[in-house]
């Protein structure tokens, strides 16, 4: 019977797990639309993102949650060092999207499935099943159909930026899934945080501009609140590979966004590498087990 309850859990937890990261890949697929809409400067844009990211995260752990930012538990090793990969990714996302093209980012991107796999490989002495390497490789490919024929050498420092930014997304699942007991949330504030700290030097006097304003704090409470919640939160419930797969959504549904908010109709071979990548996850998630 307990056995019975035991397994009720473990599913229940999942599904949880699944639908936060779904929730997160969504949340992220708004940076495109959003960096689009706003007329800010870079520095100014990255300053309110953080700050107001802090305060979303802030009001969903006063809110949803028993966790206090001032615990002690919030500074142990895991969650500081989340912290500092949130605080590394966000930067090396933006210098990638500036110097790199957004083809070649999202196609690095596609590969976080198979470097969690591999880590886990490396580090735990975890063998990937044949299913998970089929459906990342299926990910990488999707995306790469989605780019058509802008896919190219690009920016060789974009590049680097944006397997950064992969690993330490990479990063932050693992150690999530490891310390599952260990509060996340305060080191996701702590790292927006840190972010403004760094776009501090670059404000520009447009600042308070009102629109400008508006979409740099709306910014920041979907991709880097509701986003980095429920990366943290979701990927200490469901196996680490299945949160990589689900995380990438992201680059299908970009492009949903700008077609229903710009009317940007998607092209041919970007809904079809959408389909493959979402087949793919589907797969993953399906058929592999942790």
């Amino acid at each position: 019977m307990r056995e019975k309850a035991g397994d009720a859990h473990a599913r229940r937890e999942r599904v949880v797990g699944v639908l936060l990261m779904l929730g997160s890949a969504t949340s992220f697929s708004t940076i495109g639309l959003f960096t689009r809409a706003t007329t800010q400067s870079l520095g100014d844009v990255l300053f309110l993102r953080g700050v107001f990211g802090a305060l979303a995260i802030w009001v969903v752990a006063r809110l949803f949650t028993k966790q206090r930012m001032t615990d002690r538990a919030n500074f142990r090793w895991p969650a500081l060092a989340v912290a500092g990969l949130f605080t590394v990714g966000m930067t090396s996302l933006v210098g990638a999207y500036r110097l790199g093209s957004v083809v070649n980012v999202s196609v690095i991107y596609a590969t976080i499935p198979i470097v969690v796999g591999l880590a886990q490989l490396v580090l735990f002495r975890r063998k990937p099943s044949p299913v998970f390497w089929v459906s990342g490789a299926a990910v990488v490919v999707g995306v790469g159909v989605m780019a058509g024929a802008g896919l190219s050498g690009g920016d060789l420092i974009g590049m680097g930026l944006a397997f950064v930014m992969t690993m330490c997304v990479a990063g932050v699942i693992l150690i999530s899934r490891q310390h599952r007991d260990t509060p996340m949330l305060a080191a996701s504030a702590l790292a927006c945080l840190l972010s403004s700290l760094l776009a501090a030097p670059f404000l520009d006097r447009d600042l308070f501009d009102p629109k400008g304003f508006a979409v740099s704090a709306l910014f920041g409470i979907v991709t880097l609140g509701l986003g980095r919640v429920f990366l943290v939160v979701g990927s200490g419930r469901v196996p680490s590979r299945d949160a990589a797969l689900i995380d990438v959504l992201d680059a299908p549904m970009t492009p949903v966004w700008t077609w229903l908010v710009l009317g940007e109709v998607p092209a041919v071979s970007g809904i079809a590498g959408g389909c493959i990548v979402i087949l793919a996850v589907l797969l993953g998630v399906r058929y592999d087990r942790e």
